[in-house]
């Protein structure tokens, strides 16, 4: 008989927190989310110099516009520009061109101009890091001339838009030992960590596509020098190990192609100024006259090492004589010199830095059976 009195005495206490938390309800908003049908994805962003003192910066936008049909040539987008005195005001006044919200998180792709890339890319940056709605993941680039013609570009061959950016850089696609892909959160390590300097892959555009096949150095700030497409592979090669690429030789004015399945690399840096790199990489001859089988394959793998480390050496007193350090070797330096003055040592010694480079090259097979 308690219980039961005492169930009727909390019955009205209970109404009264039902209707409290009613009431509570009441001024709350409605959902913030925007219906798909009234949102433009943005899926790559291109920021360029405009030339003009007033409003320096020229804002590209390319915009998906969605689609009941996936195919090739299919594709719709839409491409909105506009020039502004910052980036984060250009994003907005290309709002009031829009009939719809924009939409950053699906933002794969951000293009940088060359101009922009030669004189400061720091705002660019600190604005796509600051930005909530922006992967970190991002693939960043530079354009060959401007950023506006890459996103321009709708090669045929695209199956929703900005899809063949996507797997140029994302590995899903092309896999090119040229290619080197850079992601948002990398540049913004390499351009605030000290022993270690940012690169951007460059982008061209051809007659129904892109070329992506070099590589630019920059210092914290902008770009110093330029890769070929010879050195950008080899950078990869030695830094990456990128297998499925290549390295050549010549025998009797005859040029001899080995593709290379394994590769490896290490190296040391001392405080007497000498970095020692060791090279090893192993593969099939590709391509060669057809005497190549009775060769000496002793003398051909020394070939190869010859003109593996005379290319290697090429291209670190490139980089070294553009002042900049892709690598990392600083980076090495500051983890094995444990020393208040690592940094400053190595500022001191990159200048003078001596290269010795051995490379070890085993050739499996020459793809032809005797």
């Amino acid at each position: 008989m308690k219980s039961r009195a005492a169930r009727k005495r909390m019955m009205p206490l209970r109404s009264w927190l039902l209707a409290v938390m009613a009431l509570l309800l009441l001024p709350l908003g409605g959902c913030g989310f925007v219906d798909i049908d009234k949102r433009f994805f943005v899926v790559a962003v291109a920021i360029d110099k405009s030339g003009s003192e007033q409003k320096p910066y020229r804002i590209t936008l390319r915009l998906s516009i969605p689609n009941s049909k996936i195919e090739p040539g299919m594709e719709k987008s839409q491409v909105e520009t506009i020039e502004a005195a910052e980036i984060s005001e250009g994003v907005r006044r290309i709002k009031a061109l829009l009939d719809k919200e924009l939409d950053l998180g699906h933002c794969k792709m951000f293009v940088l101009g060359k101009k922009l890339s030669h004189d400061d890319i720091s705002d660019a940056v600190d604005w796509m890091v600051r930005r909530r709605d922006i992967q970190g993941s991002a693939y960043v680039a530079m354009a060959g001339s401007q950023g506006y013609d890459i996103l321009q570009k709708m090669p045929l061959s695209e199956r929703y838009s900005g899809n063949s950016l996507f797997l140029t850089f994302g590995g899903d696609g092309t896999r090119s030992s040229y290619i080197r892909t850079e992601h948002l959160f990398d540049l913004q390590r390499r351009r605030t960590e000290k022993g270690m300097d940012p690169y951007l892959p460059v982008i061209r555009t051809t007659g129904n596509g892109y070329e992506v096949d070099r590589l630019a150095l920059l210092d914290k700030t902008k770009v110093r020098t330029i890769l070929t497409p010879e050195e950008t592979q080899l950078f990869n090669q030695l830094d990456q190990q990128y297998v499925n690429s290549i390295i050549k030789t010549k025998l009797d004015g005859h040029p001899i192609i080995l593709t290379a399945t394994d590769i490896s690399s290490r190296y040391t840096v001392s405080s007497n100024g000498i970095l020692k790199m060791k090279v090893n990489i192993a593969g099939a001859i590709e391509e060669a006259p057809n005497n190549v089988f009775n060769q000496d394959w002793g003398e051909l793998q020394k070939m190869f090492e010859r003109d593996l480390e005379k290319d290697a050496m090429a291209l670190f007193q490139k980089i070294q004589k553009a002042g900049v350090d892709p690598f990392g070797f600083g980076l090495r330096y500051r983890a094995t010199h444990l020393s208040s003055r690592a940094y400053q040592e190595w500022l001191e010694i990159y200048p003078r830095l001596k290269f010795e480079i051995q490379a070890k090259v085993k050739i499996q097979g020459t793809g032809l059976i005797k």
